[in-house]
């Protein structure tokens, strides 16, 4: 909301029935100013009105109303809306207006009705900045702003006349709601609307020559007939004048009139609406019966937040006094969303001769609080349950979010950590803060320390409570040993935990705006970190959100004082070398935790290596590794992972191209040191891991987050349109070549003198990183390693003398153990003991659920069988962009005894790809050849100027973790944020 000004006066809300102009303003408003007068000023002159009016007091409120006698007789142009005041110190005048609440559409500040006189009209309406005016002009002037205007045409067949009537017939039968019907003369600025009646055949309009009498006749006349419906106004140009001459009535009527266009129009806009609430299980709200009536269908629906989902809603309807009530069973809504998201409300309407979507909210009114703008919460299943509220602007919006999230929303809270200190034994001591935004009512129970992803694991830790500034405020003291602290993997969050005075508790997560405590937790690694004897580290640190925790894990291959030796090595070298790395344009390429040479990265950059050596391209390995052999042609461009040489490069390069996130050419979760900050800048070029389609992963991917890409590779249009939509990429950014692994790729299956079957499956993100015991008694490994061991499959390999090679994911590595076959035709494959690549061209066929790697066997022509034992459980943890039960290009089994007889028919028809799947292809692959790291080689290239050029003033300052630091600390301040927001529009 904008900053108010000195001459301004708020009130609370406004309504204007054609009657009266009501004005409700706060009491206390009113109070202070005491005696004043109402005044409305011409915007173009000095001319001026003192406006009567009535007013009425009550408890919290002064209501004042304003009749419509005075408002009329207004001269053509824009009125404002004045109080002034008189005092010892002078006149003072104030602009009032609803400056309490944000700026609605044109269409809704117009506060319909138009009250009209026939040479002059005038409506009440709320300017862009939400001040109070009288717009005075023509009635279809002002239709024209406060309405959606469709303008559209009717044939009049002939005009009748009798003694005391006209009468109009038509092609076509009429509206039959006759009191949202009107017939309009107009002839220049002069409007009236006639009194007319629709005759029973539908055809016939029939209005008073009394009537027509009474508007002055000089001149030619058109004809409209006027359709309300809502904030739709459909004008009909009638083929009919009127023109008075020698004392008589003459009518004209065109044989044809003007043919407008039959397209159906669509509308975007808001819709007024109120009192939204929970109840029983449903979400409520009213909105006007006038906006819904004339519809020809009515849907409400919710759209993703930012994203092109939507779900249309079931809802039901009851019509009492003018309003109708829309009724949501949450019910509905309990298997469709399952992760933490906002979702906004919209309504659909379908006319004639137009599409409506509207946004839904409660406009023209002041803003509530946070805790008011909350209406209620609804658990709708273990994961999450459904809190409706009023955005910032007024509008009705859904955030699906557990209840802790629920609360945090509704008691909006500041914390801010003062000091943090930690001896050698590992005593941890901080300083901290809480500032509750709208209410001085609660008390602070404990600090809390909670494991991230089991919330019902906390540790409390006591605090003692220090003077505090204010009463919204409280400032602490707490300490822990976290040397003694009984700890799970990996992360451990601090939250301050205070009670509210109606009893409800908040968790209010630690946040650090302090810049000495975040560089000294960053850079003190040795000071700050207990080591146990059991190999496990524990340290606090601050989050990427500014926030501290503490982490708790196994102490990393590269966290030696040798390691951090390398990595503060390379960084001084960094600052001495910098003029040098400015000028020479270096790429880093790695692939999966810069442990392997198989995937995209590799071959894009054996292309580069072998076409362009000139470019100092470099390919980041882990020394040892198994696919290290890969990389023996091309030693003089490796770099071993952490190595002094390695970090100079990394802290140098202008891109990373990688297969992978930026982060797998860093050690792992290492977030201390000088490296990481310098990484998370890097300009990036996605290469992708697979082709997107069956897996969502835009969580990890989206624009403008810390894995985003400058530049994302796709194979297709329809991958292009994943990226842009869901990601939230620009056309720019998202280039169409090809993967470069496709480059080598060739069927090998003919080759094999034994015919081989390939097994990947995909991870499950609800299953990474638990323990072992767990696993064992997941659906995954269940389905799984009973498919490797049945007799059913193994017989059948057996008969047909075929190999299945089962590979498993690299993720659940761990667990490989666990996953054994006894039958000769079946082999248990570890991640680094073959080339994927290898395995799907030396396959006749692929059995896969959701990986990627389905694309690589479809892109060579070979049969894929999907195996979607768990896929409402996928669906609903992770998500797809393709219809997986109708879309997918193969055969779909849901248990592994299907899984086998499917499989049978592809061996007894010599593995042939059924042709439905063979002709949709061509959606999936713009190019199928052997040129795409040249393609990408291309693009990238052409573009490097403009990927690794200085980001401008604005993007550094913003990336300026002092700056960043200083601006959250002082920008609470009025004067310190206006300046910092003119700062930024220069800038800009």
């Amino acid at each position: 909301m904008r900053q108010r000004k000195e001459n301004e006066l708020a009130f609370n809300n406004v309504t204007w029935d054609g009657i009266n102009l009501q004005i409700t303003f706060a009491k206390e408003i009113l109070d202070n100013i005491g005696t004043f007068q109402l005044q409305i000023q011409s915007r173009y002159s000095n001319k001026k009105r003192i406006v009567s009016y009535k007013r009425k007091t009550y408890l919290k409120e002064h209501i004042i109303i304003i009749p419509l006698k005075e408002l009329e007789g207004l001269d053509k142009g824009r009125w404002d809306f004045f109080i002034e005041v008189e005092s010892n110190k002078g006149v003072h005048k104030k602009r009032i207006g609803l400056y309490v609440a944000r700026p609605a559409s044109e269409l809704i500040r117009y506060l319909k009705p138009i009250i009209n006189n026939g040479t002059q009209a005038f409506i009440p309406y709320l300017t862009e900045k939400n001040g109070l005016s009288i717009h005075c002009a023509n009635m279809l002037q002002l239709e024209d702003i406060s309405y959606n205007v469709i303008r559209l045409s009717k044939q009049v067949l002939s005009v009748k006349e009798t003694d005391t009537k006209i009468i109009l017939n038509f092609s076509e039968v009429l509206n039959n709601k006759i009191k949202d019907t009107r017939l309009v003369m107009k002839s220049g600025d002069s409007v009236f609307v006639l009194p007319m009646n629709i005759d029973t055949d539908g055809k016939t309009l029939i209005v008073s020559k009394k009537d027509i009498h009474s508007v002055s006749l000089k001149g030619k006349w058109n004809f409209y007939l006027q359709i309300t419906k809502g904030h739709i106004l459909e004008r009909y140009g009638l083929n009919v004048q009127v023109k008075y001459q020698d004392d008589e009535m003459k009518f004209l009527v065109r044989k044809q009139v003007k043919q407008m266009s039959t397209i159906i129009q669509h509308i975007k806009g808001q819709v007024d609406a109120e009192n939204l609430r929970v109840e029983d299980g449903y979400i409520t709200f009213d909105i006007s019966s006038k906006e819904l009536k004339h519809a020809n269908k009515v849907e409400f629906y919710l759209k993703k937040r930012n994203e092109p989902e939507i779900i249309t809603l079931d809802v039901k309807r009851t019509v009492s006094g003018g309003k109708e009530q829309i009724i949501i069973p949450a019910s509905q809504l309990k298997d469709k969303i399952a992760v933490i998201s906002r979702w906004d409300l919209y309504m659909k309407l379908s006319h004639d001769h137009v599409k409506v979507n509207r946004r839904i909210g409660n406009y023209n009114v002041m803003s509530l609080l946070e805790k008011d703008k909350r209406v209620g919460y609804l658990m709708l299943n273990e994961a999450v349950g459904i809190s409706p509220y009023l955005t910032k602007d007024n509008e009705f919006s859904f955030y699906f979010c557990t209840e802790e999230q629920y609360m945090n929303s509704k008691y909006p809270a500041k914390t801010k950590l003062h000091e943090v200190s930690m001896n050698k034994e590992g005593l941890l001591q901080l300083t901290a803060s809480i500032h509750v935004k709208e209410t001085s009512d609660f008390v602070v129970d404990h600090v809390t320390l909670r494991l991230r992803h089991d919330k019902s694991q906390v540790i409390q830790i006591a605090c003692a409570e220090e003077m505090s500034q204010d009463k919204y405020s409280r400032k602490i003291k707490a300490e822990l040993n976290i040397s003694q602290l009984e700890l799970e993997q990996f992360y451990w969050d601090f939250f301050i935990t205070i009670t509210l005075g109606n009893g409800d508790k908040r968790h209010v997560r630690l946040n650090n705006d302090n810049y000495l405590i975040s560089k000294k937790l960053k850079h003190g690694m040795f000071k700050y970190t207990i080591n146990t004897p059991d190999e496990y580290m524990i340290y606090p640190y601050i989050t990427m959100n500014d926030c501290l925790s503490l982490t708790y894990r196994q102490i990393g291959e590269f966290e030696s004082f040798k390691h951090k030796i390398n990595e503060y090595t390379a960084y001084f070298l960094y600052i001495l070398l910098a003029g040098y790395f400015a000028w020479k344009p270096i790429w880093l390429i790695h692939e999966k935790y810069s442990e392997t040479a198989q995937d995209n990265s590799f071959y894009f950059f054996k292309y580069c290596y072998e076409n362009h050596y000139n470019k100092k391209i470099y390919y980041v390995i882990k020394k040892g590794s198994a696919d290290e052999k890969n990389l023996a042609p091309y030693k003089k461009r490796i770099v071993y992972f952490m190595s002094v040489k390695h970090l100079l490069l990394l802290l140098g390069s202008k891109l990373i191209v990688s297969s992978e996130t930026k982060g797998h050419g860093y050690a792992w979760r290492v977030s201390q040191g000088a490296i990481r900050e310098f990484l998370n800048e890097k300009k990036y070029v996605f290469l992708q891991h697979g082709v997107l389609g069956l897996k969502r992963v835009d969580n990890t991917f989206k624009a403008g987050s810390s894995n985003g890409a400058d530049l994302f590779v796709v194979s297709s249009d329809f991958e292009k349109e994943i990226v842009k939509s869901y990601f939230g990429y620009n056309e720019e950014n998202v280039i169409v070549t090809g993967l470069s692994r496709w480059d080598a790729i060739e069927d090998r299956s003919l080759q094999n003198t034994k015919k081989e079957i390939f097994l990947m499956p995909t991870w499950r993100n609800w299953l990474e990183e638990v323990e072992d015991d767990k696993f064992v008694l997941s659906d995954y490994y269940h389905e799984y390693n009973s498919l490797i061991q049945s007799e059913k499959l193994s017989q059948l390999l057996k008969e047909n003398d075929i190999t299945l090679n089962f590979y498993v994911h690299p993720k659940f590595m761990p667990y490989v153990a666990n996953f054994t076959s006894s039958h000769e035709h079946i082999n248990v494959i570890q991640f680094g003991e073959a080339k994927i690549n290898d395995l799907i061209m030396r396959s006749s066929l692929l059995i896969t659920d959701y990986s990627s790697v389905a694309w690589e066997t479809y892109y060579q022509k070979k049969p894929v069988l999907f195996f979607h034992f768990d896929l409402d459980k996928y669906l609903e943890n992770q998500g797809s962009y393709m219809d997986l039960r109708n879309d997918v290009f193969g055969e779909v089994a849901y248990n592994s005894s299907e899984l086998v007889d499917k499989l049978k028919v592809y061996i007894n028809n010599g593995f042939k790809e059924k042709e439905e799947f063979s002709l949709i292809r061509n959606n999936y692959f713009k190019h199928v050849d052997h040129d795409n790291s040249s393609r990408i080689y291309k693009y990238i290239s052409e573009r490097e100027k403009s990927l690794v050029k200085s980001d401008g003033i604005l993007k550094n300052l913003k990336r300026s973790y002092l700056l960043k630091y200083v601006w959250r600390k002082y920008k609470q301040n009025p004067i310190v944020g206006r300046i910092g927001i003119s700062i930024l529009n220069i800038l800009r």
